[in-house]
């Protein structure tokens, strides 16, 4: 194993001494309980307590963000769902069917150009 020196405060390594006393009381021979290998135990722990609370933050960001992009999804299918709904209830109408200037048709094909474009505007894909 690779070695390295560390600093530790005073308190720190008096209750790693503690803690390598209470193994040896136990039974535990000098190889199996000395400072290194409590210190290399103590050290791997840190590390996991500290990357598990890492990746937890990193879960509850995620998550959060799926929230919001589920509420999002939810208000542009409402939106969408509306829309529809206005359209086709316009277009039932006599006055609106029998003027030729509108056509329910090309409305359609104009407003999925419209999106492509302003899509491709936002996200840089042009």
């Amino acid at each position: 194993m690779p070695r390295q020196n560390v600093y530790m405060k005073q308190k720190t390594i008096d209750g790693i001494r503690q803690i390598v006393d209470m193994r040896r009381e136990e039974g535990a021979t000098a190889s199996d309980a000395n400072i290194s290998s409590v210190c290399s135990e103590m050290l791997e722990l840190g590390m996991r307590v500290y990357l598990n609370a890492k990746n937890k933050k990193a879960s509850d960001a995620e998550a959060g963000e799926d929230v919001f992009q589920s509420a999002l999804f939810e208000e542009v299918v409402k939106s969408r769902m509306a829309s529809q709904e206005i359209l086709a209830l316009m277009f039932s109408l006599q006055d609106i069917k029998s003027d030729s200037r509108n056509n329910y048709d090309k409305l359609i094909d104009s407003l999925k150009e419209k999106t492509d474009l302003r899509v491709k505007k936002v996200l840089n894909r042009e």
